[in-house]
């Protein structure tokens, strides 16, 4: 995207912000828009330059298709020339089962997240990319949080907020300094892999599907984007990619011993990886702080989950704000506490479900075999995703 709309570094350091947001992913630009369009002087700090590739399945669920529609970006959608999805195709050890899944939409998110940050800015937001941002402690009378920044690795200055929303990501670097919002990793978790391919040698796998390839060490999702392009995001042990040598080969044993075609044009360039993705964030709010979005947990989704989340996450946490711009108080605390466990713990009981029994290649086994005869018993399982 064009940065004519960026703010310069000495403007952002010397201007008064009622709330920063740290991340441009749909959780904080969302959240950003949200609050420009209630007036307010917000601060959206992205650490990468733009446009940029995430490992991310690219799926949009209904429940997220809704959420935009709902905040008056049910256009972005169409302008972007976002896929229509319509079957969620799975298979183990050549076995294969098709469930349909209507309503859903495939986009990169380098495009996705470009037109959220543009959405920001045409509201009010102020946006600072390629830029690291980093939380710093306070202290109990503190009326206001510091973010201290950095351009190429070296401090550039530091910026005061009267509200900061984490929402950068796995991990979330910008609290690394905080021990308050420390986060645990679940001791299976798998890494995430992905890459961005060129169509030409993917015919086998046809528009408007997700196809999901399962295997015992993980499992490989591709499905087709704007331009005519084949996301493919993983979910994979870390020691079954050390074995394989690297994660294209880990891929590539992956979709083979599954059944779906393989292809040798894959390299080892094309991918990117994520850290362990199976996280939460022990508290995700603290004084003057709320964490969203991946930075306040991930589980293993399936059919656009996360984004969803995100977006939910992001309209939530507006509504909040304004009071504690006006007074902060741990009342406002418990509340975001409540309303962060209604909108994710609460929403994925089925993908705490699913992520165990698909490293069970018996229950494997077992669910598409009975997928494959009655479709039917799939459905509360995709409406429960989808909603």
């Amino acid at each position: 995207m064009t940065l004519s709309h960026a703010i310069s570094m000495e403007e952002a350091c010397s201007s008064d912000w009622d709330v920063v947001v740290i991340g441009a992913g749909p959780a904080g630009t969302v959240a950003a828009r949200q609050l420009a369009l209630q007036n307010w002087r917000v601060l959206l700090i992205e650490r990468k330059a733009f446009p940029r590739y995430k490992v991310c399945g690219c799926c949009l669920n209904q429940r997220a298709i809704s959420a935009l529609l709902q905040i008056g970006l049910g256009n972005l959608l169409e302008e972007t020339n976002a896929v229509p999805l319509n079957s969620f195709e799975m298979r183990f050890s050549g076995r294969a089962a098709t469930i349909p899944l209507p309503g859903g939409v495939a986009l990169s998110r380098a495009v996705f997240d470009e037109r959220l940050v543009e959405a920001a800015v045409d509201a009010g937001a102020f946006f600072l990319p390629e830029t690291t941002a980093t939380l710093q402690n306070c202290t109990e009378q503190d009326q206001t949080r510091q973010v201290k920044l950095a351009q190429q690795g070296q401090p550039s200055g530091t910026v005061t907020a009267k509200i900061v929303l984490a929402a950068d990501g796995l991990g979330h670097p910008s609290l690394q300094h905080c021990e308050a919002f420390e986060s645990t990793v679940s001791q299976s978790s798998r890494m995430g892999v992905g890459a961005l391919l060129a169509s030409d040698y993917l015919s086998d796998y046809p528009t408007g599907v997700i196809h999901m390839a399962i295997h015992k060490s993980g499992y490989v999702g591709l499905v087709r984007v704007e331009e005519d392009r084949v996301n493919l995001a993983a979910a994979i042990d870390g020691d079954f990619i050390k074995q394989s040598g690297s994660p294209a080969a880990a891929v590539l044993t992956i979709l083979k011993a599954s059944g779906f075609p393989t292809f040798s044009e894959i390299t080892e360039g094309s991918f990117k990886g994520t850290i362990p993705f199976t996280r939460k964030t022990m508290r995700p709010v603290g004084k003057r702080v709320f964490v969203l979005g991946d930075a306040a947990g991930y589980l293993e989704p399936f059919t656009g989950e996360g984004m969803a989340n995100a977006i939910a996450d992001a309209v939530a946490v507006a509504e909040l704000v304004p009071q504690g711009l006006s007074e902060w108080d741990q009342s406002l605390e418990q509340t975001w506490l409540k309303k962060h466990h209604e909108i994710t713990d609460g929403r994925l009981t089925w993908c705490r479900w699913l992520a165990p029994l698909l490293r069970l290649p018996v229950a494997v086994g077992i669910g598409l075999r009975l997928f494959h005869l009655f479709p039917a018993v799939a459905r509360p399982i995709v409406a429960r995703l989808n909603h």
